[in-house]
């Protein structure tokens, strides 16, 4: 055994352990005026940075550029962009004539929902993490004035000081699907109105679902190429973070990596379509034959949202017995497959069309 794969499993026994032991910790903690002053701030921060879908992409990209160790911000960043393309699809006329207004809006609420909730819990432990690095002070035991779960509490001390980023970026994974399990997908009117909705099952048996990375696969091109997965069984917690950890080692891949950064540097996100294939979608709804994708900004207004009171969905060391394992998986272009779906989607809906 070697001295790489002896320190690795050392370092997991010591943070298992630290794990077990943050679940019978429940004494409370003085907290400075300096303190205090450090999470209104934040908590300020957060607050302004979660106004809609664009705002909370924005934040996450400007953090990744400061903070390059933590690349969960940057895959957020990515997969937000994502959610705001989900968004404005509710709006583009390939989709209109499957779902009338009611659903569109009850769609949009989920998505919006889940895209604030993750923002709300994850971007104070970035900036958290920001003000530790400038002052020296590993400021983690603050987490819990952020509602922040017990289970982040020894994974952000331990990165503090081995700068571990992909076990930081699966811990991530693992809590913000565990919290967006236990504050939204388990909700009866969610089950309702979502996830057995024409709308749902519609992408989810049909394939519509991608979450897609645009690069350029040939620098010749003016087109992006994309890399991605097709996401199936949202619903489940499982899946969602095995799809999340799979996500990670495509957007990291060593050769495509740099070309991910820079469209997403050079292609502000407006949450249209057009942003990654202009030679298809327009975000001008007069530019015929193009399919219209119009910016969040002239689709949804924003939401307000109120926040759940503390519940913490970390209550035993089986729920994330396996949080650091991997999911090796090759790098996958899905351009073909996108394409595919596109058309597939036109003409469902253009059938649709002439039988109504």
């Amino acid at each position: 055994m070697n001295e790489e794969i002896r320190n690795k499993k050392a370092n997991d026994r010591f943070l298992e352990q630290q794990l077990k032991n943050i679940l019978k910790e429940s004494s409370p903690f003085v907290i400075t005026q300096k303190e205090r002053k450090i999470i209104n701030t934040i908590s300020n921060e957060t607050k302004i940075n979660n106004k809609n879908n664009l705002t909370r992409t924005n934040a996450y990209l400007t953090f990744y550029r400061q903070h390059p160790e933590i690349h969960w911000a940057f895959l957020a960043h990515m997969v937000s962009r994502n959610g705001g393309y989900n968004m404005t699809d509710l709006k583009s006329p390939l989709l209109e004539s499957f779902v009338d207004s009611k659903q569109q809006t009850i769609l949009f609420h989920f998505l919006e929902r889940a895209n604030a909730l993750i923002f709300h819990d994850a971007f104070p432990q970035l900036l958290l993490y920001k003000k530790s690095k400038e002052d020296s002070t590993d400021y983690s035991h603050l987490l819990p004035s952020f509602h922040v779960s017990k289970f982040m509490i020894p994974i952000w001390k331990f990165f503090f000081t081995s700068q571990q980023s992909s076990l930081l970026t699966y811990a991530l994974i693992t809590n913000e699907q565990h919290y967006v399990e236990k504050h939204l997908m388990t909700l009866p009117f969610i089950k309702k109105t979502v996830l057995l909705s024409f709308m749902y099952l519609l992408q989810e048996k049909l394939g519509f679902t991608h979450v897609l990375f645009p690069f350029k696969r040939y620098r010749f091109l003016n087109k992006h190429s994309l890399a991605g997965l097709e996401v199936h069984d949202f619903s489940s917690v499982k899946t969602r973070i095995d799809t999340g950890k799979k996500l990670y080692n495509i957007l990291f891949s060593k050769n495509w990596l740099s070309s991910f950064s820079q469209f997403a540097t050079k292609h502000e996100h407006t949450a249209s379509r057009h942003d990654y294939w202009p030679h298809i979608f327009t975000n001008n709804i007069m530019d015929d034959p193009k399919i219209y994708s119009p910016p969040l900004a002239k689709a949804w207004e924003d939401v307000p949202h109120t926040f759940p009171k503390y519940q913490d969905w970390y209550i035993d060391f089986s729920q994330i017995k396996k949080f650091n394992n991997p999911l090796n998986i090759e790098f996958q272009v899905i351009t073909k497959n996108v394409n595919h779906d596109l058309m597939l989607i036109k003409a469902l809906s253009t059938m649709k069309e002439l039988l109504t």
